[in-house]
Order: C-alpha cells, then sequence, then structure tokens
C-alpha cells in the first residue's frame, strides 16, 4: 500500500514536471508603447485578505519592471505626468468601475545646485503623492492623502530609517 501511493505521487510529480515547462514572471518589455515609458508600466497587481484583519483586502501594485534597488545616486522614481489608478469592481454586473484610486507624484530638489538625491545625511529630491477615491467611476475624487511623503530609497544599512533626514 505505501509504495503504491508513493508511486503514485512520484508519477504525478514526474507528470507535474514534464508538462508544467519553465515559469516566468510577467515581462510588459515586448509592448512597443510601454518599453518607451517604463514608469508608467504596470507589471503586477496582487489583492489578497489582511492576515490581521480578514475583512479588509490589501492591494499591491507593481511598477517599473525589471529595476534593481542599487544604481545610486539616481534612484528610481514614479513619473510627475502619470496618473496611476487602481480600478476595483466588486460587481461584474454593473457597467464601469465602482472605486478607482489614483495616484499623483510630484518631486521637490531642496537643493538645486547639486545632482546629489542625498546629500550630508538629508534626502535631497523629495517626493510627494496624492491619493484620491472614485466611489462613481471615476466622475469625482475626493482626496484621501495629499502632500503625503513617499520615503526615500530603502538600499541597505546605510539607508535614511528615521523622519530625521526626511
Amino acid at each position: 500500500m505505501f509504495i503504491h501511493k508513493l508511486s503514485k505521487y512520484g508519477l504525478m510529480l514526474l507528470v507535474a514536471l514534464v508538462l508544467g515547462g519553465t515559469l516566468m514572471a510577467s515581462s510588459h518589455r515586448e509592448a512597443p508603447l510601454i518599453a518607451n515609458d517604463p514608469l508608467a508600466d504596470n507589471t503586477d497587481l496582487y489583492a489578497f485578505r489582511n492576515p490581521r484583519n480578514p475583512r479588509n483586502i490589501v492591494i499591491i501594485a507593481n511598477y517599473v519592471p525589471m529595476q534593481l534597488p542599487h544604481g545610486g545616486p539616481n534612484y528610481y522614481s514614479f513619473g510627475e505626468n502619470i496618473r496611476y489608478e487602481i480600478h476595483i469592481d466588486n460587481n461584474p454586473s454593473w457597467p464601469g468601475d465602482e472605486i478607482i484610486y489614483r495616484f499623483t507624484f510630484s518631486q521637490r530638489n531642496e537643493d538645486p545646485t547639486t545632482f546629489f538625491n542625498i546629500r550630508l545625511g538629508k534626502q535631497n529630491l523629495k517626493t510627494t503623492y496624492t491619493l484620491e477615491k472614485s466611489t462613481n467611476g471615476g466622475r469625482t475624487f475626493l482626496p484621501i492623502l495629499v502632500n503625503a511623503n513617499v520615503p526615500p530609497p530603502r538600499i541597505g544599512e546605510r539607508s535614511i530609517s528615521s523622519p530625521v533626514g526626511l
């Protein structure tokens, strides 16, 4: 009996390995229009229940594919001329999206005499964002957060980790 179960699971594993093929991550680099605008390239969207409060949903959107966290002093940022939106449709039988979250970003260079992003322990190029929400299919938006700070890039142990340098 034990050998029969073992061979059954072994056969299932072999079939999965042979037929499964190679899995690749999401990539939009082959799309000609978005390849010219990587800051607007939405690669993945994740939605799952909050483990601490299952009544809430956590939504994570990824942008700017194939970028590594290093590369200072010019780190990757959000586009100032782009509206990042997350559309939620809770009722597919009703036309349009029920909820839309819109993020817009702006940058401010506090010391334009230098190109350094972080200088003397303080962040020079600061990014803020505005978060708006629409519950009527995008006809009107109400602000949720205005001029909220985007944290600096987390590049390791030398990162600015407290609000002192912000």
